[in-house]
């Protein structure tokens, strides 16, 4: 038995049945690019390490210019006073009460002694400038803040 099929434009009709089916959609053609391959990822080469900023230095008459800053206050002591509580006042840059910048110590955070002993000296102190009731501070929580 032979089976022959009428192909049409539209349909494919079966001459052995009859049945009527369309046609398969025509597979479209490969798009051929002249686009190379992707180059392989070159290695990613690390940023170099930002250079450390120092804080910024300024003189205690400056200090109140920068609250707010972590910066470094530099200049003479010119007096240690510890109170009742154990607190540490060291006036820097003049005498209190006219000492543009103080540097605090609360609950002994650093042995009194240790404070004392740089009493006339010029030292620099680390940390964020404060103002406290008008006055400029920083807060002294551990030795290496301070530093002749």
């Amino acid at each position: 038995i032979q089976f022959v099929c009428l192909v049409t434009a539209v349909s494919l009709v079966c001459a052995g049945c009859g049945k009527q089916e369309n046609p398969p959609a025509p597979t479209p053609a490969p798009v051929v690019t002249n686009t190379p391959a992707p180059a392989p990822e070159a290695p990613k080469a690390e940023a170099p390490a930002a250079p450390k900023v120092e804080a910024k230095v300024y003189a205690p008459e400056e200090a109140k210019d920068h609250i707010g800053e972590t910066a470094t206050v530099r200049g003479k002591v010119f007096g240690v006073h510890v109170s009742q509580k154990g607190d540490v006042f060291m006036n820097i840059g003049a005498a209190h009460p006219n000492a543009p910048f103080t540097a605090v110590c609360f609950k002994q955070a650093i042995p009194t002694e240790t404070l004392k002993a740089f009493d006339g000296k010029t030292v620099s102190i680390k940390g964020k400038i404060k103002d406290y009731n008008g006055k400029v501070e920083i807060i002294l929580d551990a030795a290496d803040q301070i530093s002749e």
